[in-house]
């Protein structure tokens, strides 16, 4: 997750925005009751989203006042924790260390020194998440040692790491406890984690191009320059549209939540307007990547 997955703010209403801040602080408040002070820097605005799609299949939680390190002297609105919010909390933990894991095995050791020692600064954070999140934790591990699999053998075909990210991403609904949740937002996330894999992708192509590594769609369609021809954006946004298209078939069969009106936002606006970023290559100039 790299932050591609965030609303679109100047169309999100104000009680809409209001959630939306009271989720990621909750969600902050929870890294760091959780696993410590530190997990807050884990904090973003994916996660955030996770923790707002979980919440639609629980009560909605109370919203209280507290203080932060962000702002020491004004409280400010904070969702209470819930176990939407304790999950989300948990799988924040668990994708930051797949992440870490991943960099450590694709560099070299002296450009990979800050992933191992991040990794082994989150070593027991880690331990503790895979305990409170068995299912997830397995899921992650196998999903992952595949994806190494297929950019280790540079596979040429788009849909197999694609589908791969995909199911990693959807077996973290398995926590929810309703059963047809954990089909809806299994089918939400599996094709979240489809779009995700192939922005990100895209977004990495002059970067790759650069560092020679293994970028799934510049070997697909035999790009060597690190820009998107028009073959392959044509086919690389008729394939995230269709993930699209999937996210908001599966959107209208939440709850109507509190926080559904904002996920409404971040799918149905946020993901196009980030897409369009990304494919016309002005995402990183717009954004800052977070760690």
């Amino acid at each position: 997750m790299t932050g591609y997955v965030r609303p679109l703010r100047c169309e999100l209403r104000l009680r809409e925005l209001d959630w939306f801040r009271a989720a990621y602080c909750g969600l902050c408040h929870t890294l760091a009751r959780r696993y410590g002070f530190w997990a807050r820097w884990l904090l973003g605005y994916d996660y955030t989203v996770l923790s707002l799609a979980l919440s639609a299949y629980e009560r909605p939680g109370a919203v209280c006042h507290k203080r932060c390190p962000a702002s020491p002297f004004r409280k400010k609105p904070c969702l209470a924790a819930g176990l939407a919010a304790e999950m989300a909390a948990d799988l924040t933990v668990l994708l930051t260390v797949g992440r870490l894991k991943d960099a450590v095995a694709d560099k070299s050791f002296v450009k990979g020194l800050p992933a191992r020692l991040a990794l082994l600064l989150m070593s027991r954070a880690g331990r503790r998440a895979a305990r409170r999140q068995p299912e997830a934790y397995a899921a992650v591990t196998r999903e992952l040692t595949r994806l190494r699999a297929y950019e280790q053998a540079r596979t040429s075909a788009l849909d197999p790491p694609a589908d791969t990210f995909a199911r990693m991403l959807s077996q973290l609904a398995r926590g929810v406890p309703d059963v047809s949740g954990q089909r809806v937002l299994g089918h939400l996330f599996y094709h979240l984690g489809r779009w995700v894999y192939l922005m990100d992708a895209c977004d990495d192509l002059a970067k790759d191009a650069k560092s020679g590594g293994y970028n799934p769609v510049a070997v697909r369609f035999g790009l060597t320059g690190g820009q998107l021809t028009d073959e392959a954006l044509g086919a690389v946004w008729e394939t995230a549209r269709l993930s699209r298209l999937e996210i908001e078939t599966a959107l209208t069969l939440l709850p109507n939540a509190p926080g559904t009106a904002v996920l409404e936002n971040i799918f149905l606006l946020g993901l196009p307007h980030t897409e369009e970023q990304v494919l016309n290559g002005t995402w990183r100039k717009l954004h800052a990547r977070r760690p």
